[in-house]
């Protein structure tokens, strides 16, 4: 059987580099679908610049809807600082693995992975802004495998 090598264009831009400054409430992003049957998906949480206050912060999350209706939770990257500069986040998640039974809440800031692949995929995001300076770019990245 020929091996298939993971190729640079097999990413997509759950959320493409975005400016985001002021505080904002809770956003939610465009849809995205993935293509083709996944086993895993690593999502990249790439932040270019965060240089204002320590307090100031940008949680991500990554959703899926698994039902056709009803957005779930599934990362929470670790909450970002303003003043903690460029960073990466990585996360991935995986069809084959057990899941417990829990309640759809809000997870906490990077601490917890729920392994459900759904069909389609968004990104939420709150920012709070401490003193009326905050500014973020970021973008995140999924890699289907």
């Amino acid at each position: 059987m020929a091996l298939l090598v993971k190729r640079d264009h097999d990413k997509v831009n759950i959320q493409a580099a975005i400016t985001t400054t002021g505080a904002v409430s809770s956003t939610n992003t465009d849809a995205v679908r993935l293509p083709g049957m996944v086993n895993a998906i690593v999502f990249v949480c790439d932040v270019s610049a965060a240089a204002t206050d320590a307090g100031d912060t940008l949680d991500i999350k990554v959703q899926t809807k698994i039902d056709g209706t009803n957005w779930v939770d599934v990362i929470h990257f670790t909450q970002i600082l303003g003043n903690g500069g460029a960073k990466r986040f990585i996360a991935k998640l995986l069809a084959n693995t057990a899941e417990t039974l829990f309640a759809d809440a809000v997870l906490a800031a990077g601490t917890t992975v729920r392994h459900l692949l759904g069909d389609e995929w968004r990104i939420n995001y709150v920012q709070v802004d401490a003193d009326a300076n905050s500014s973020f770019t970021w973008k995140v990245t999924a890699c289907p495998m």
